[in-house]
């Protein structure tokens, strides 16, 4: 075995570096993957992080609920400046010129799946504000890929209406995304995705998009949508937080629990 191959099996181990997505290479992300797990496939738990791209943050937060439940923790880095100079928010929307961000995070997955005894049919999703919105999507867009969802904090919402475009909508999905069966869809042979709104009950700053909205305000219209379309949703207000996506995290990882197997 060459010193190469060493050194990077060695770096591999509990918290990897960022490692480029072979598929792209102007995205990367990083694991956490536990010491001790049982034999077989490892579930796996992806978490989407916010605009200020804190993604080895929100892997390193993760680590105890990992190591309670066996299960790899993925964390991609979503940059500013792709695809377009100063571009901060397209990850949000999923698209944007040459880039599909849900493709790239399903590459991702795939390769994580390559190198490491993990789960990549179906996953665990959890995203804050700008990941929140990201997590949503993604939801809307591939539920059939998903065991459970948690959406904290989004600014701006999808919701399951057929008369809106996207990303207000899902009007034309099957023309930007190629994707028939969206969330609230009747799924053959498979539950409803459960999902989880969770946001805190000092997040009520007023948003310039939509204007005079709240993030609080956001997740109370989102849960209610959801629940009139048929979609299992919970929501979790967490009293005293304001805009803190580390300190929704508590919320966010009991419902994921619940849907590892071992909850």
């Amino acid at each position: 075995m060459s010193l190469a191959v060493r050194h990077t099996q060695r770096l591999e181990r509990r918290r990897t570096p960022f490692l480029a997505c072979r598929a792209d290479p102007r995205f990367s992300y990083c694991l956490y993957v536990p010491p001790r797990a049982p034999a077989g496939p490892r579930p796996l738990l992806v978490v989407v992080h916010g605009d200020r791209r804190t993604a080895e943050r929100y892997r390193d937060a993760l680590t105890d609920f990992a190591d309670a439940h066996g299960c790899v923790v993925l964390a991609p880095l979503f940059p500013v400046g792709v695809p377009e100079p100063e571009d901060v928010l397209s990850y949000k929307r999923l698209t944007r010129r040459d880039v599909r961000f849900d493709l790239v995070l399903l590459r991702m997955v795939e390769e994580a799946a390559a190198r490491w005894p993990v789960r990549a049919d179906r996953f665990l999703l959890h995203g804050y504000s700008g990941g929140g919105q990201f997590a949503l999507r993604f939801s809307c867009l591939h539920p059939e890929r998903l065991v459970g969802v948690s959406v904290g904090a989004p600014g701006s919402i999808t919701r399951l209406d057929p008369a809106l475009p996207w990303p207000a909508g899902i009007a034309d999905v099957a023309e930007k995304f190629g994707v028939s069966h969206p969330l609230g869809a009747p799924r053959p042979l498979r539950p409803p995705l459960p999902v989880h709104v969770t946001v805190g009950a000092l997040d009520t700053r007023p948003l310039r998009r939509p204007l005079g909205a709240t993030r609080l305000g956001q997740a109370l219209a989102l849960h209610q949508h959801l629940l009139e379309r048929g979609v299992p949703a919970t929501l979790e207000v967490v009293p005293g937080i304001a805009h803190n996506g580390f300190a929704l995290l508590p919320a966010a990882t009991r419902f994921l629990s619940t849907l590892l197997p071992d909850g």
